[in-house]
C-alpha cells in the first residue's frame, strides 16, 4: 500500500476532524476523559498491524499523548517526530467545524491546518516507511502530544522522561519553510489594587480601573524599549499584549480592584524569567499598589543553529521535495512545543499549512501541502545526519 497519496491523506484527516479534541482552556470540562483519547485510539488502528511499540502518555488529569516508537540501524539518538492533536475550541463556527468539508484541494475544519494536517503528515510518513520494510537510520519517536494549546504539558511530560532526543522535527503550519527561530511566551496577572468609595464622592477612594490606565501606559512605554534593544529579524520584535481586563463590582462604587490578564512574547537572547521581572520591577517603581499572580505560562524562545548538520539536512529536502531552491529558513512570532526539547539537539518547526488560517473561521489546509511534507518528513526520518 503506498500510503502517501491525497486521497489517504484526505481520509485521514477527515476522520480525524470528525473526532473533536477541543481544549478547553483553562475552563471548566465536563468529562473524566481525557480530550485526545478517541482520536489517539484512531492512530493506534493504523499502526496496529506493523508491531511498532505505543505507548499513552497522561500528561494531566485532561490530556494524554501517543508515543509511537520505531527502532533504527544506528546508534546517535532518537530523531522526534512531534505534532498535537488538541485544538481551540470552535464556538463561533461549532455547526459545521467538526464535519469533513473539501472544496478543490482544500480541507476545512476545526485543527485541519492546526495541527491535525502536520499530524496527518507525520503519520504517513511513518507508516510509509513500515509499510515498505524500512528500518530508518535512527530511532524514531512520534508523539502526538496533548494539551499544546494551553499549558504544552504533553511535551512537558514527555521531555522530563529521559529519551535520548538528538534532533526533533515540530509539526506546525509553517506553509513547508523550515523555522529555527520563534518566540517565547510568558502569561500572569496584573492585580491593580485601588479603595471602594460611593461615586457620589469619589475623592474618597483610589480607581483601580483609572490606575490600570496607567499601568497599560507603561506597559506601551517598556514595549518600545524592549523593540529598540531586541529587535529580531527573523521574528520581530518582542511584544506585550493585555488580553483581558476585570474590574469593578457594582456601577455606585469606585473600583476597588483591576485585574490586567497578560501575554508577553519574547525573542531569541532573552531570558523569560528575567524579561517578566524586569517588567514587575518598572511597574513596581510607578508608585502604584499593584501584585502579580504566579505564571500561568512560561515557555522559552526557540534558537537552532541554521549550520547545523541536521538544520542543513531539512533544508536541502524542504527545497528537493518541493523543488523550490529559494526556500529558506524562517522564524515565527508564535511559540511551540519545540523549545521545550531544543536543549536535546536541534529542533526545527515544519509543517503544511499557514498560520494565517490556524484559530480561524473555516480554518483548512491543502491536501496537496500534506503529501508534499510526509515526503519531506519520511526524507528526514531516513537521513543520515553527522554530529557537529
Amino acid at each position: 500500500m503506498n500510503w502517501i497519496t491525497t486521497e489517504t491523506a484526505s481520509r485521514i484527516l477527515g476522520d480525524l476532524i470528525e473526532i473533536p479534541t477541543i481544549n478547553p482552556m483553562g475552563a471548566p470540562y465536563g468529562s473524566s476523559e481525557p480530550v485526545e483519547r478517541k482520536a489517539l485510539g484512531y492512530i493506534e488502528q493504523l499502526f496496529a498491524r506493523y508491531g511498532v511499540t505505543m505507548e499513552r502518555q497522561r500528561c494531566s488529569p485532561l490530556h494524554e499523548s501517543l508515543l509511537i516508537s520505531a527502532p533504527g540501524r544506528l546508534d546517535g539518538g532518537i530523531t522526534l517526530m512531534e505534532a498535537h492533536v488538541d485544538t481551540v475550541p470552535a464556538d463561533d463556527w461549532r455547526e459545521t467545524a467538526f464535519t469533513r468539508r473539501s472544496v478543490g484541494s482544500r480541507i476545512y475544519g476545526r485543527g485541519a491546518c492546526d495541527d491535525k494536517g502536520s499530524l496527518v503528515s507525520m503519520l504517513l510518513a511513518l507508516l510509509d516507511i513500515l509499510e515498505r520494510g524500512h528500518k530508518p537510520p535512527y530511532s524514531i519517536a512520534l508523539l502526538a502530544a496533548g494539551d499544546e494549546e494551553y499549558a504544552q504539558t504533553g511535551i512537558k511530560h514527555f521531555a522530563g522522561l529521559g529519551y535520548p532526543v538528538s534532533r526533533s522535527v515540530v509539526g506546525e503550519p509553517t506553509s513547508l519553510t523550515p523555522i529555527i527561530q520563534h518566540k517565547g511566551t510568558i502569561r500572569w496577572d496584573i492585580s491593580v489594587h485601588g479603595r471602594s468609595a460611593h461615586t457620589s464622592r469619589p475623592e474618597l477612594g483610589r480607581n483601580a480601573i483609572t490606575d490600570a490606565i496607567k499601568v497599560i501606559a507603561i506597559l506601551n512605554d517598556h514595549q518600545r524599549e524592549l523593540e529598540k534593544q531586541f529587535m529580531n529579524p527573523l521574528t520581530a520584535a518582542p511584544v506585550i499584549t493585555v488580553t483581558k481586563i476585570q474590574g469593578g463590582r457594582t456601577r455606585n462604587a469606585v473600583p476597588d480592584e483591576c485585574v490586567l490578564a497578560m501575554d508577553f512574547r519574547v525573542v531569541p537572547g532573552m531570558n523569560p524569567a528575567e524579561a517578566r521581572q524586569a517588567v514587575i520591577d518598572k511597574l513596581n517603581s510607578s508608585g502604584l499598589d499593584l501584585s502579580h499572580s504566579e505564571v500561568q505560562l512560561m515557555t522559552p524562545p526557540l534558537d537552532t543553529n541554521p549550520d547545523h548538520p541536521f538544520s542543513k539536512k531539512v533544508l536541502d529536502i524542504c527545497r528537493k521535495v518541493t523543488g523550490i531552491a529559494g526556500i529558506d529558513f524562517g522564524g515565527a512570532p508564535y511559540g511551540t512545543d519545540a523549545a521545550w526539547i531544543a536543549s536535546a539537539g536541534p529542533s526545527i518547526v515544519l509543517g503544511p499549512g499557514s498560520i494565517k488560517s490556524a484559530h480561524s473561521i473555516d480554518e483548512f489546509v491543502d491536501v496537496n501541502e500534506i503529501t508534499s511534507c510526509a515526503r519531506i518528513y519520511r526524507e528526514i526520518m531516513m537521513s543520515e545526519i553527522q554530529s557537529e
